[in-house]
């Protein structure tokens, strides 16, 4: 599972449902389905900068700055991310089958927010790093690219 979570960080593999493997009964849930800020309101553009830098018309050093992000932004949003897919279905497995009051779970339902909130915070870093390095009129090409629609 933690490979699956690199490859997609790394953009190796689709963000869509995870295969299972035959050690798995069930199918695991997306990834991206456990941020506390879903991708359909704050999408995950490191990637389309880093594939559409021609089209953006990036320089070399804004070029080596994305790829610099590349190797380090996705595996801090979605090593968390993994964790709190994790986290959750624990929390679930206990309220279900071992019956679990909610005072023994409010611990970990607090961890599962940070974890979440983690990931969001270091998304939205990502996002700003972006705006800081592509002038405006790329970064709203790059919002055009990822569907992001105009609020005008």
């Amino acid at each position: 599972m933690r490979l699956t979570f690199l490859l997609i960080a790394l953009g190796l593999l689709p963000l869509g449902p995870a295969v299972a493997d035959e050690h798995d009964t069930h199918r695991p849930a997306q990834t991206i389905d456990y941020a506390l800020i879903l991708p359909a309101n704050l999408p995950h553009m490191l990637r389309s900068a880093n594939e559409q830098a021609a089209l953006l018309g990036l320089d070399d050093s804004q070029r080596q700055a994305v790829r610099e992000l590349m190797a380090e932004a996705p595996l801090q949003v979605f090593s968390r991310l993994g964790q709190a897919e994790k986290l959750e279905q624990a929390i679930a497995r206990d309220l279900l089958h071992k019956q679990l009051p909610l005072a023994e779970l409010e611990p970990r339902l607090d961890q599962l927010a940070a974890l979440k909130r983690a990931a969001s915070t270091a998304q939205i870093a990502t996002i700003n790093r972006l705006q800081t390095l592509l002038s405006r009129s790329q970064f709203r090409q790059l919002l055009q690219i990822n569907g992001v629609p105009d609020p005008q």
